[in-house]
């Protein structure tokens, strides 16, 4: 089992963000996530990836629990695209900064960067047509350039388990096209478990077979 989630409760203040949430995800299963505003979306996949700490309850991936020990090889794992997220993290940093970053599942980029590893950075930025934007400052970009950085750094470590929130938001035409059929190619490999959250209908992928639903 991939993820399972007991219990899992996040709350800020008296207000629960996610409520008794009891969920289980295997290997190779990909997964609609759907419900209105504030229902919590965006909270479980920060939760899912190390970016949410917990108010009680149990959440382990790959058999493990999030600790200071196991953060940080955990994130690894497990791509993020999420604007509702970085948008708060990222600013002055540039796009081969923040992909790269995803190699060290932290916000920022360690020591001990490769070659090999800026070459993938700078490949995986071409292939979404960011190449003249790699020294670009994040907050300078538009919504739909900062999207392509963050599915950037999602990818680059190949993770297990892949969580898109939102990410064809602010996509052009071309990109979004490109962006699907990545996701068709990776949900196919049967390597990758995918996690999707979308407000519209029209945009669910064909390989979604299951889906939670969250309630506010």
């Amino acid at each position: 089992m991939l993820i399972d989630a007991k219990d899992l409760c996040c709350r800020s203040g008296k207000h629960y963000l996610l409520n008794h949430i009891n969920w289980q995800v295997d290997q190779g299963e990909h997964w609609l996530i759907f419900g209105l505003n504030g229902s919590g979306k965006t909270t479980l996949l920060s939760a899912i990836a190390g970016f949410k700490p917990l108010t009680s309850g149990e959440l382990t991936i790959f058999g493990k629990r999030y600790t200071e020990d196991t953060i940080f090889d955990l994130r690894k794992k497990v791509g993020l695209v999420s604007n509702s997220l970085f948008d708060r993290v990222y600013y002055n940093e540039s796009a081969l900064q923040i992909v790269l970053s995803g190699i060290f599942g932290a916000f920022n980029v360690g020591f001990d960067v490769r070659d090999e590893d800026v070459r993938l950075a700078k490949a995986l930025l071409r292939e979404l047509r960011m190449s003249d934007k790699m020294y670009q400052a994040f907050g300078s970009m538009s919504k739909g350039e900062r999207q392509n950085v963050l599915i950037a750094r999602a990818l680059i470590t190949k993770p297990d388990i892949l969580l898109l929130d939102e990410p064809t938001s602010g996509l052009d035409i071309y990109a979004r096209d490109h962006f699907f059929q990545t996701v068709d190619i990776l949900a196919e490999s049967g390597k990758v478990t995918l996690l999707y959250v979308t407000h519209y209908a029209e945009e669910i992928p064909s390989f979604l077979k299951k889906v939670l639903l969250l309630r506010s």
